[in-house]
């Protein structure tokens, strides 16, 4: 009982004190104090994840390097490996769900890819024929420094490829014509992929010369390109979409990243077209007169290709063929 009546009194000499003070500093601690709102927290998360320019650059560029090591290397696990890691390096700071998806794209892109590869060279001799043929006409060319500017050039364009990354990421509303363009990148992820894995399918059961027109190719000559069309097309558009409908008047700042946007998207889009062009004349040249081989190729669209030329008959029974571009390294024609 004494306790607490010790405890009564101690309150109440508190209590005048207390009355004196402004209300606002009785009832709620300062601003400074409180804290911070979730809106604050999630930009200073953005800011803090956010890849810098020269990161991006780096993750892009630099597994071109492996064109040092083996000239087609270059163009095929470096193409995997900077894609799989510009997707993984703006993953984190992905504001929304079609950003994430995005960046998830080039990732899965990526890793399929060079998944791909590997099991190719490891299981397939000629392929790796194909890989020490390049070898040796490039060192026949020139030292390994010679080819630092083709080197240089596959580490921009992987650069322009993940590009629109930096456009969708910090966007806090998206337009839903992003939305849809993510969606159409995966569906050419999964044309690519599809195409890749029934063409090594059948391959591996009847021969590697053998023509493939069943599954994706009933209705795509080349699924794995037109796919892949597919998806940077749709990325750098998206890409695109968002830089319109979020930067507002500040678009100059996102210039940029749209323009090497539009650098990758144009110079992917060319290596691709150039690759579909040549695996034509190599299909006419190789399966002239085959059964079937010219009724497939009148269901079957060839994708985008680049103009043709008139070439000689080749085979003699299927007449004259439009042909045009080089034999593709074995990274392009899968």
């Amino acid at each position: 009982t004494i306790a607490r009546l010790a405890n009564l009194l101690l309150a109440a000499s508190f209590m005048p004190t207390a009355a004196l003070l402004p209300p606002r500093i009785v009832m709620a601690a300062p601003s400074s104090l409180r804290p911070p709102r979730l809106a604050t927290l999630r930009r200073a998360r953005v800011q803090m994840l956010s890849p810098s320019a020269g990161s991006l650059a780096a993750a892009s560029m630099l597994p071109a390097l492996l064109g040092f090591w083996k000239s087609e290397y270059g163009v095929s696990y470096a193409y995997g490996t900077a894609t799989f890691l510009s997707g993984i390096l703006v993953l984190p700071s992905a504001t929304t769900r079609i950003a994430t998806a995005h960046a998830a794209c080039l990732a899965l892109y990526g890793l399929r890819l060079n998944a791909f590869l590997l099991y190719r060279e490891l299981s397939i001799a000629r392929f790796r024929e194909f890989r020490d043929k390049i070898e040796a006409r490039a060192l026949e060319k020139g030292g390994r420094l010679s080819r630092a500017p083709f080197i240089a050039s596959c580490g921009l364009l992987y650069l322009g490829l993940a590009a629109p990354l930096m456009l969708t990421a910090p966007a806090s509303a998206p337009p839903a014509l992003a939305g849809a363009l993510v969606c159409l990148m995966y569906a050419g992820w999964l044309t690519a992929a599809a195409g890749d894995a029934w063409k090594s399918v059948v391959k591996a059961r009847k021969g590697e010369d053998a023509l493939v027109t069943g599954g994706p190719f009933r209705h795509l000559r080349h699924p794995n390109f037109s796919g892949e069309m597919l998806l940077w097309g749709a990325s750098a558009a998206a890409g695109a979409a968002t830089a319109a409908t979020n930067f507002g008047r500040s678009v100059l700042a996102a210039c940029g990243w749209l323009s090497l946007s539009a650098l990758g998207w144009a110079g992917i889009s060319f290596v691709l077209a150039q690759a579909a062009t040549s695996l034509e004349k190599r299909q006419a040249q190789k399966y002239a007169g085959t059964p079937g081989f010219t009724e497939w190729r009148r269901g079957a669209w060839p994708g985008i290709t680049l103009p043709q030329k008139q070439w000689p008959a080749v085979g003699g029974s299927a007449g004259p063929h439009r042909m045009a571009g080089r034999w593709p390294p074995p990274s392009r024609a899968r």
